[in-house]
């Protein structure tokens, strides 16, 4: 009898554990998650980050966010990247500047992490068709030529 019991306790977590994380992933589909590594004793200004996207296999909106680890040793409040999309085949360009804060003005660090940091700012929203293309390049706009403490720079994309 404990046999079935526990068989029907494992059972049960199962099925709720598998319809949660189903339930809780219909909204969004990642498409592209990638990190590149840059060193943490120090990015380069001219050191350009490029995340190629494939062609898409369908036409769908897309949700962009530059993701990012940093250590204790970075040495400022905020972080400003510039990215620079390029949709093909109809080389559509776009370029943004992201205004990054990792430290509010009392101190407190605004990434989860012990230590390195992680952080997640969204960017806006576009719209890619059946057979597009993307590539996003980013470098920091940082009066400093060289930045400590940023151990890694991704791209998140999700469809809705």
């Amino acid at each position: 009898m404990r046999r079935s019991k526990f068989s029907a306790l494992t059972l049960t977590l199962g099925l709720t554990l598998a319809l949660t994380s189903g339930l809780s992933s219909c909204d969004r589909k990642t498409i592209y998650h990638h990190y590149e590594h840059t060193p943490i004793a120090g990015w380069e200004k001219n050191d350009t980050l490029v995340f190629t996207l494939p062609r898409s296999k369908m036409r769908a909106v897309v949700k962009r966010d530059v993701e990012m680890r940093i250590s204790g040793d970075y040495p400022y409040q905020r972080l400003f990247l510039i990215v620079e999309q390029t949709i093909f085949p109809a080389n559509i360009a776009r370029r943004d500047t992201l205004n990054c804060l990792l430290i509010d003005s009392d101190g407190n660090i605004q990434g989860d992490g012990v230590s390195l940091y992680q952080y997640r700012f969204h960017m806006s929203d576009i719209s890619l068709n059946e057979g597009d293309s993307l590539q996003i390049c980013i470098r920091h706009d940082m009066k400093r030529e060289i930045l400590p403490g940023i151990a890694d720079v991704g791209i998140r994309l999700t469809s809705y």
